[in-house]
């Protein structure tokens, strides 16, 4: 999630987990050093390989068997802080604060749908729970209120407070999850291409849990299309738009011609890991393939990242870019789906 979260999240479980003896304001130091330093992998950058950042964010850092180390790192930053302000804490009663903030972190990043590697180095799996999009205010801004009373009052009722917050939202996420969940089964199931489909995923899009994103694929299409969760009313279809995707790393570079072996080709394989296998040519510019999990709008296909192919050149790199134009106008239309208000007439699969 992002920074802002990741650190009042950490400093609420910092607090309330602290003993007696341990200044409070000392612990929720630590939860912040040990909420934001699993991001230190954002760091890790390779001149000759622009895949190197995208696979390793989230990867080792962000992983359970490596918190020790970011807790060690985070409770000897703390601890050199404090002592800048003359407050000697050695680093091993600043341990346990550090460690809850990383661990916060990792979770936190695990409810989102981008993949964690949690599980690292026992398994490759990106954990992706898909409960709540990577910016959600209604999590966040509590929390931040609750994490202000508890700092400046020391107060471990106001972490506990946020942390209940925390539980409430997720609860109210995994309701609206299954409302969407059911929502589409059923739709599935009257719609002719029900024995089609061989995989599909459900998202929350951008900043809420009211409207859901979905994915289907049915032979060679991806179809995407949203599901409006109001509160108190019938979850309704959103349809959308379809484009080619390809079954795999060893199809995608078929297409465009690229020998297996071959340097581009272990590219290829490396971004459909972490895609998911949701790949396939950027509607836009056919050399590009794009992650077609994420788009600005629920119910378009317009990937945000991409790699570009160069057929002509299979042992070089691709070329990794930044597909994202400026969302105003995307998040404006997201705000009215939200709302509820009339979209403009698209084809449902």
């Amino acid at each position: 999630m992002d920074p802002l979260t990741h650190s009042v999240f950490g400093v609420a479980c910092a607090i309330a987990g602290t003993r007696q003896k341990l200044s409070r304001r000392a612990a929720a130091l630590a939860g912040l050093a040990g909420g934001l330093l699993p991001d230190a992998d954002v760091l890790l950058r390779s001149a000759s390989d622009p895949l190197f950042a995208l696979e390793y964010h989230r990867h080792f850092t962000h992983s359970i068997a490596f918190s020790p180390v970011i807790a060690l790192f985070g409770a000897v930053i703390a601890s050199l802080i404090l002592r800048l302000f003359k407050k000697e804490i050695p680093w091993r009663y600043l341990f346990l604060p550090a460690f809850l903030g990383g661990l916060s972190h990792l979770f936190c990043d695990a409810w989102t749908s981008y993949g964690t590697r949690l599980w690292w180095p026992f398994a490759a799996t990106r954990v992706s729970l898909d409960w709540i999009s990577i910016i959600d205010p209604v999590l966040t801004i509590p929390l931040v209120a609750c994490i202000a009373l508890a700092v400046r009052y020391a107060s471990r009722k106001a972490a506990a407070t946020g942390l209940a917050w925390v539980a409430v939202y997720l609860a109210f996420c995994l309701v609206q999850r299954h409302r969407a969940a059911t929502a589409l089964e059923e739709w599935l199931a009257a719609s002719p291409i029900a024995g089609k489909v061989s995989r599909q995923e459900l998202k929350p899009s951008f900043g809420n849990v009211i409207v859901w994103r979905v994915l289907l694929q049915t032979g060679g299409e991806c179809h995407v299309m949203a599901i409006r969760c109001p509160l108190f009313k019938t979850p309704i279809l959103l349809p959308g738009t379809s484009v080619p995707v390809f079954d795999s790393a060893e199809a995608a570079a078929l297409a465009y011609q690229i020998p297996a072996g071959s340097l581009q080709a272990s590219d290829i394989q490396r971004f459909h890991h972490f895609s998911d296998g949701w790949i396939g040519r950027h509607p836009a510019d056919s050399m590009v393939i794009g992650d077609l999990r994420y788009s600005h709008l629920p119910t378009e296909i317009l990937p945000l990242w991409g790699i570009r192919m160069n057929p002509s050149q299979p042992s070089a790199h691709v070329e990794m870019f930044n597909l994202a134009t400026d969302p105003t106008p995307s998040l404006a239309r997201l705000w009215q789906m939200v709302q509820g208000q009339p979209q403009p007439a698209a084809t449902a699969p």
